[in-house]
């Protein structure tokens, strides 16, 4: 599931030929994220924290840049200048789960949540991620 939410992240980062260029400067960027998942097995919220570099050729590349899992398929990305909806469909193990999420995005930081519904052996499984980023220096 770790890499499911790796792609939907970058997804944030993308544009499509179709959509406009999200409002956001290239340069290095503070991540957080604080998880809670809910179902047959519930967990306190959990919270994580990185940095990654983003380059303008990564911008540019737009769906091109993401390394989607054979096992999962945006089923929407609707991109503007200062926000991005997106979903996806994936199943893996034999599990389908389905995301959906929005970022708003305001130069050098965004804000947005994410929610997914993963049905397993054990019942439905539900997490929902708010996150939010701030540009914090030039990679």
């Amino acid at each position: 599931m770790r890499n499911v939410l790796s792609v939907i992240a970058l997804s944030l980062f993308t544009s499509l030929v179709q959509a406009e260029t999200p409002n956001l400067q290239p340069g290095l960027w503070a991540y957080t994220h604080v998880t809670t998942i809910e179902g047959a097995v519930s967990l306190p919220p959990q919270s994580s924290k990185n940095q990654e570099c983003l380059q303008q050729q990564d911008l540019d590349k737009g769906v091109d840049m993401l390394n989607i899992p054979e096992q999962c398929t945006l089923t929407r990305v609707d991109i503007k200048r200062d926000r991005a909806d997106f979903a996806a469909s994936c199943n893996m193990g034999g599990m389908t789960s389905s995301y959906e999420g929005h970022t708003d995005f305001n130069g050098d930081t965004l804000q947005g949540q994410m929610h997914s519904e993963t049905d397993t052996p054990l019942g439905k499984m539900l997490m929902n991620m708010t996150f939010n980023a701030k540009r914090v220096g030039d990679c």
